[in-house]
């Protein structure tokens, strides 16, 4: 065949090619299934406004922090501005008598990218993810884990175990008692001390802790006579939402009158402490939760 007719042939090609492509509707992307979040206010009103000595929020996702475009003395009334929609907010508050009260945000590490999901399945028409259940097995098998977890700490606690169907979110404090390398020894040993968020999933064989994701609330290096000035308590009533348009609905607490040890580190404790954690998100006839 000559070489004129190939081309020719190859030139009929491309013009089928194009011509066909006429007849085919432009690609269109999809429109986004959520806008971009608004900025939005939250009011946290904290009593008695006397033992107020500073409040601030901060989110556990991004570990930013932000403190109050205003607080009123008389009321305990603290405006925040300004703060990212579409998350959560742990408003934390440190007292006149020394204590520090903050909240704990127990949503699972990727809440908001299950939100848009859910959205979008909704808006092609299709089921609705099924999240499975969480039940009293459930959380003895996470008990377990949890004891069971071998790393360089050799002390853990749970202080919060909230159950998302099938995945879970844990408040555990861990701790380093043991000698390790450059920790000195006799009276100047020191000791490592963590409160961390950790994220787990069923994956069908069994529970497993989600790798890379953990949270650090806090963290301590140093002699256990410092150590013990800490005192820290944690509770979801402080945790407040703004939704993607900004809007979220006012806070309100009231400063108990005493730490729940379960739920805190109290100043002054030995590092065992015999308590249990407060369990949340069941979803069977099991016992109510604590």
């Amino acid at each position: 065949m000559s070489m004129w007719r190939i081309a020719l042939i190859v030139a009929y090609f491309f013009a089928a090619v194009a011509i066909a492509g006429d007849d085919k509707p432009p690609l269109r992307p999809d429109e986004p299934t959520a806008g971009e979040p608004r900025p939005g206010r939250l009011t946290a009103v904290i009593t008695p406004a006397e033992q107020v000595k500073a409040v601030r929020v901060v989110s556990r996702q991004t570990g930013k922090e932000y403190r109050p475009a205003s607080f009123d003395k008389a009321t305990g009334e603290a405006r925040f501005a300004d703060l990212p929609g579409d998350a959560n907010y742990d408003v934390c508050i440190a007292t006149t008598d020394g204590r520090e009260i903050e909240g704990v945000d127990l949503a699972f590490v990727d809440a908001r990218l299950q939100r848009l999901a859910d959205a979008r399945r909704k808006e092609l028409d299709l089921p609705a993810r099924k999240p499975g259940r969480f039940t009293t097995d459930d959380v003895e098998a996470i008990t377990k884990f949890v004891a069971g977890w071998e790393d360089f700490m050799d002390t853990r606690r749970m202080l919060y175990l909230r159950g998302h169907g099938d995945r879970a979110t844990v408040l555990v404090e861990l701790m380093r008692l043991k000698e390790f390398h450059a920790s000195g020894r006799g009276e100047n040993q020191q000791m490592v001390w963590r409160i961390e968020l950790w994220y787990m999933r069923n994956a069908g064989g069994g529970w497993e802790r989600l790798p890379n994701v953990e949270r650090t609330l806090r963290r301590f290096r140093g002699l256990p006579a410092d150590w013990r000035m800490i005192h820290v308590e944690y509770t979801p009533a402080l945790t407040a939402t703004i939704d993607a348009g900004g809007k979220a609905e006012p806070l309100r607490f009231d400063i108990p009158v005493r730490p729940d040890p379960a739920t805190s580190r109290p100043a002054e404790t030995e590092p065992a402490l015999d308590t249990q954690p407060r369990i949340l998100g069941l979803d069977d006839d099991s016992p109510p939760e604590t």
